[in-house]
Parts: structure tokens; C-alpha cells; sequence
């Protein structure tokens, strides 16, 4: 999985994870120890939306209001 990220993750990805498959939680300690050796934050997806005086278009683009 890390082979796969590592080169082209980057600060705002948001990184998706299938909690139903067969490697995932095996290897989920591997690749936040990684994300965090490349000076990458973790944070949840709550932290990314701005609340105040923006709205969320139908592509999830967040867009200031007037």
C-alpha cells in the first residue's frame, strides 16, 4: 500500500480506506507512521470543511460566500 502512496501523497490528500478489505487494518500503524515521516499531518476530514461562510457545491468544492 505504501509503495503505492508514497510518492504522490501530498498535504490535503484525503487518503480513503476500506475497512472491509483484507490488508487494510493489518496495515494502517505502517502507513501513519510513514504519513507522519513526511512531515504529513493526520487529521479527520471534520478539520478540512470550513463551517463559517462557505457553502459545499454537488462536486465538493468548497466555495466562499458573498
Amino acid at each position: 500500500m505504501w509503495s503505492r502512496l508514497d510518492s504522490k501523497i501530498k498535504a490535503g490528500d484525503i487518503i480513503l480506506s476500506h475497512n472491509g478489505t483484507k490488508h487494510t487494518a493489518d496495515s494502517l500503524d505502517m502507513l501513519i507512521k510513514n504519513i507522519k515521516k513526511k512531515g504529513l499531518q493526520i487529521v479527520p476530514v471534520s478539520q478540512l470543511i470550513y463551517l463559517d461562510n462557505y457553502t459545499i457545491n454537488l462536486n465538493g468544492t468548497q466555495i466562499k460566500n458573498n
